[in-house]
């Protein structure tokens, strides 16, 4: 795994596309033998889409905004909100030895450490923007409405401006033991949790050219 630092806050790339080609080229670097392999989807040639789509988004925000993940994983999206300028940047990871790797990713990108270490929910304030994509937790639910019940508690401790939320779409119908039926969430389900919010929404991945078929929600006060 690489240790040192291959950038500095001067030589950082100021466009996405320009950015993502140093933060690939940084994770290939890195030892994936004993990490899960969704973790190699930022070794790829183009960008996750939703991370794309991220960038988009984000990028019409105040820089003074304050940035939460739920689930940061080696780092990939902190990253990203690192270059978009935010002052305020943090994310939580469960799996230590992903977030110790990311962390020190963070570090030698952007000298900051971002990701802690732990569970969500956590006590959180003033939280403008909250992020969760590429991240479906469900361990101990068995139902839908348990699901959806812990996306709205996701929701409501953070209590954000807007929250980013990346979900395994309904139309996907597919067998699959990674994403059971009761985590296949619809518009119908997004708009009646969140009712009274805006929210407006886009396909990020699709089956059969994608695994799944993902939907990324903005949800807004």
């Amino acid at each position: 795994m690489r240790t040192e630092p291959i950038a500095s806050e001067a030589n950082i790339p100021k466009s996405v596309e320009e950015f993502y080609t140093l933060l690939r080229e940084y994770n290939l670097g890195l030892d994936y033998s004993d990490l899960p392999q969704w973790t190699k989807i930022f070794t790829e040639k183009e960008p996750p889409i939703y991370w794309v789509r991220l960038a988009e988004i984000l990028s019409q925000y105040p820089k003074s905004y304050s940035v939460f993940e739920i689930g940061s994983g080696l780092g990939d999206v902190l990253a990203l909100l690192n270059l978009l300028g935010f002052e305020k940047v943090a994310g939580i990871e469960r799996l230590e030895k992903l977030a110790t790797i990311g962390n020190q990713k963070l570090f030698n990108l952007f000298n900051s450490k971002d990701i802690i270490i732990g569970e969500y929910p956590i006590k959180l304030e003033n939280i403008d923007t909250l992020i969760q994509v590429n991240c479906v937790y469900f361990e101990g639910l068995f139902s839908k409405q348990a699901y959806i019940n812990q996306v709205w508690q996701f929701y409501k401790n953070a209590n954000p401006k807007h929250f980013l939320l990346e979900v395994i779409d309904s139309s996907f119908t597919e067998h699959s033991n990674t994403f059971p039926d009761f985590v296949r969430i619809s518009e119908e389900d997004i708009y009646k949790t969140f009712s009274g919010l805006k929210i407006s929404s886009f396909l990020t991945y699709q089956f059969p050219k994608n695994s799944s078929t993902k939907r990324l929600y903005i949800i807004s006060k």
